[in-house]
């Protein structure tokens, strides 16, 4: 006596059985929890159906994806060129500062300096120690601001739930640059951490440019 086991074995090995004998798999009569088809071909065509929807909503999604990273690309390469062209350490944070809230919504922006740079706020020895600390020997790093994180960053006196902060260095520590924002799941994705490094690096760049010129002026004067 041959078994279902068997049969099903068979069908497997001998996928085209049923061409030819379509009407075999009209009286087919298919019991499952996935709707109300009535034989195996209804059935199989609901689940291409499926198959399809599914292909098209990853379609969608994609298209959608393309479109929101070429939006995003686009305001990155408009904040570098507004940023190349600035000529000092103020212009650089003010330009900074508006663009990421008009194309990034990132509505606060911090700079602490490490050294000499003109119209930044010093942060003290022990301050750099803390500050330093919390990127725990990286670049840069996303936070959930506490009481305490949020004092050690200067965001004490803002709603700052969340905050992504990136050292700045050029051949030695330039300073901190700290962008926060009210949600406090915003800043949690690595991709965050790759956008403040790659904005850090232009920014450090810029700071470092502004620092030689300062200490020109000084040795000058």
């Amino acid at each position: 006596m041959i078994d279902a086991d068997t049969v099903a074995d068979w069908l497997k090995s001998h996928p085209d059985f049923f061409q030819g004998r379509e009407d075999l798999l009209c009286q087919m009569q298919l019991e499952h929890a996935c709707g109300t088809a009535e034989s195996l071909l209804t059935y199989q065509l609901q689940r291409l159906r499926h198959q399809v929807a599914d292909q098209e909503e990853r379609y969608q999604q994609l298209l959608a994806n393309a479109r929101d990273n070429e939006k995003r690309l686009r305001r990155i390469e408009r904040l570098l060129i507004n940023l190349l062209e600035t000529e000092t350490a103020e212009e650089l944070v003010t330009v900074l500062s508006e663009r990421l809230r008009e194309d990034f919504q990132l509505p606060y922006l911090r700079f602490w300096s490490y050294t000499n740079l003109n119209s930044l706020q010093r942060a003290s020895e022990e301050l750099q120690q803390q500050q330093q600390a919390l990127l725990n020997q990286q670049q840069a790093c996303c936070l959930s601001l506490e009481e305490d994180t949020a004092e050690i960053l200067g965001l004490e006196d803002l709603d700052a739930q969340s905050a992504a902060i990136c050292l700045l260095s050029h051949t030695r520590p330039l300073g901190l640059m700290v962008l926060a924002h009210p949600d406090p799941l915003h800043f949690r994705y690595h991709q965050d951490t790759l956008f403040v490094e790659y904005l850090g690096s232009i920014v450090s760049r810029l700071l470092a440019k502004d620092r030689r010129g300062f200490a020109t002026q000084q040795a000058l004067g």
